[in-house]
């Protein structure tokens, strides 16, 4: 999805989410990033002193989530995530970020859309 508002992520194990892991592994993850606070069972958004960010941990349906259960799993395969655009300069904190989180749980960062209309963009492999 693209908006002229906000960057959108997904950290996931593969293109068809077939990949899941414990859902209290990937929190304490992100609860260790020194950047990131909880807001909720399976969500988290940014600590005073970094831009604007909103993480949600789920078990989706092909990328789809949207209800209570999807926020309450044992398992999970997609944290989507999304940045505020206000300040283009906060992007490499975004993407910074996100890859230190892709990288220990040894998933892919992807960009969902592009200012040029690409979509599903790797910026970090999984190994």
């Amino acid at each position: 999805m693209w908006s002229p508002f906000y960057w959108y992520y997904e950290i996931r194990g593969n293109e068809t989410y077939s990949q899941r892991l414990l859902t209290n592994d990937v929190l304490e993850v992100l609860e260790n990033t020194g950047k990131l606070q909880r807001r909720g069972n399976q969500q988290f958004c940014n600590i005073d002193d970094f831009p604007w960010i909103d993480i949600v941990v789920v078990n989706s349906d092909n990328g789809n989530y949207g209800s209570l259960e999807d926020l309450n799993s044992e398992w999970v395969n997609l944290i989507a995530i999304a940045g505020s655009k206000s300040n283009p300069g906060n992007e490499i904190l975004y993407i910074n970020l996100l890859t230190e989180i892709a990288q220990k749980i040894n998933w892919e960062l992807i960009s969902e859309a592009d200012d040029d209309g690409n979509e599903n963009i790797v910026l970090v492999g999984n190994h």
